[in-house]
């Protein structure tokens, strides 16, 4: 493995130390991540050991050295990309014992209820994709074992495309429980919201595409391996118009990038701190919503929400110089963010969302800028040197590690849709969801994991 500082940016890297460096408590137990027990990862059935359970927690749950539990309701599994767990020891034995009696009892026969068959299927396909991106060359001959029957549960929990058009719309669902409030209140704003007018075309929000090829949000497409469409919606305080009318203005101003005269500086362009700037009350919307594969084995975008953050602009810091990526705005934006607890989801309970808590500690870093490090392996020398192994953090401030420059600037997708291109990249429009949908699974089919699926699904299953 190479060294972290050889994967990261000097602030990220910085950022990753003080948050290993942090001393903690323990997080307060919640229903989604939080220290858990076995006991109580009971999602599928209320029998603690019924085949779905017991898989469940043999590929979820994580124990630290203090003994313990994480990771039963975590929305991605606590997997980092040098991690040992399920490949060595009596971790890959018990994954392997799961995954062969679920297959030999036939249990996909056991529980018939669409929303626990996706999300099974959607779990199981997470661990799958980090085993087929692992960077260790090591324990490939585990690797394949796990591989191979991973997929033939997969394949067996498959629903129709058909059934999983009639999966629920869990956002509408959030919002008809009218347990969260839905606008934003700068008087109330530890109150999380969730906009009714989300998705609706010609309501407040506006869905924002790249106009081009690319998924608007590629770094979130890429560090979760295709398998969910990110949808970014924006509103200015003038309405849907207002919106759009921005989004033309920044299309057609003639230079919103300048070239970098820093000679140590990687990046060939900076943004223009003069590009168009939208007003304070902008709010932003990042959405997580599955992809799941049918019983023919193709994608098929699920109506599933998994996640909300929003940002609500309270401030915009003008830029001083050029480089306006030197300017931190953290504290000029409202932060909120929704996850989706299997709980409450099974139960119809509010859609399944759950709001995070304004001081709610959680594990964070793992899937996105975790760079390989598994908290949970540390050596005992690693543990007395850094502390307890986790990567604990208030997940709130988290959003902020990457979209800190004021305004615009802090629309990430911009800057990376610039990332590959020599010439003028794609600007930010108005687009659709259905777009974002079908280019994140070109995006997908493109992809090596994809490819190492679809062969180990043509395998015949002897079972």
């Amino acid at each position: 493995m190479r060294s972290l500082s050889a994967h990261l940016g000097s602030q990220t890297f910085a950022l990753l130390a003080v948050t290993i460096l942090t001393l903690f408590d323990g997080p307060k137990s919640h229903a989604d991540g939080g220290a858990t027990t076995n006991s109580a990862a009971c999602f599928y059935s209320a029998d603690p050991n019924h085949i779905w359970n017991r898989l469940h927690r043999a590929l979820f749950v994580r124990t630290a050295p203090d003994g313990k539990e994480y990771g039963a309701d975590q929305l991605d599994p606590l997997l980092w990309a040098n991690t040992k767990f399920l490949l060595e020891g009596s971790s890959h034995e018990r994954a392997v014992n799961a995954l062969d009696e679920f297959l030999a009892k036939h249990a996909e026969k056991l529980i018939n209820d669409r929303l626990k068959r996706a999300i099974l299927q959607r779990d199981l396909w997470a661990v799958f994709d980090w085993s087929a991106n692992h960077w260790d060359a090591g324990n490939e001959v585990r690797r394949r074992e796990l591989q191979k029957r991973l997929v033939q549960v997969i394949k067996r929990v498959a629903l129709s495309a058909e059934e999983i058009k009639t999966l629920p719309d869990n956002y509408s669902e959030a919002i008809a429980s009218k347990k969260f409030a839905s606008n934003y209140f700068a008087d109330r704003s530890d109150e999380p919201f969730l906009p009714p007018d989300l998705f609706q075309r010609d309501g407040q929000w506006v869905c924002v595409g790249a106009n081009g090829s690319d998924p608007v949000a590629p770094t979130h497409v890429r560090a979760f391996d295709g398998r969910s469409v990110f949808l970014v919606f924006l509103s200015l305080p003038g309405g849907h118009q207002a919106t759009i009318d921005y989004l033309n203005k920044l299309r057609i101003f003639p230079n919103p990038w300048i070239p970098n005269s820093s000679a140590s500086d990687p990046n060939r362009f900076l943004p223009n701190p003069d590009l168009p700037q939208f007003p304070v009350g902008t709010q932003v919307a990042l959405v997580r919503q599955s992809i799941l594969i049918d019983s023919d084995g193709n994608l098929v975008p699920a109506r599933l929400t998994e996640s909300v953050q929003l940002r609500v602009y309270r401030a915009i810091p003008k830029a001083k110089g050029s480089d306006v990526r030197m300017v931190n705005a953290t504290g000029s934006q409202d932060v909120y963010e929704f996850k989706l607890s299997r709980p409450k989801l099974f139960a119809h309970e509010a859609g399944g969302l759950r709001a995070i808590g304004k001081d709610e500690r959680d594990i964070v870093f793992v899937q996105m800028q975790s760079f390989g490090v598994d908290p949970f392996e540390f050596s005992e020398e690693e543990r007395k040197r850094w502390g307890p192994p986790m990567f604990i953090e208030v997940v709130l401030n988290t959003c902020m590690s990457c979209h800190s420059a004021p305004g615009i600037h802090s629309l990430n997708s911009r800057a990376q849709l610039f990332e590959r291109k020599t010439l003028r990249p794609p600007e930010l429009a108005d687009l659709s969801p259905d777009r974002e949908q079908l280019f994140t699974m070109i995006w997908k089919q493109r992809h090596y994991t994809w490819g190492l699926l679809q062969g180990l699904w043509a395998t015949e299953d002897p079972r």
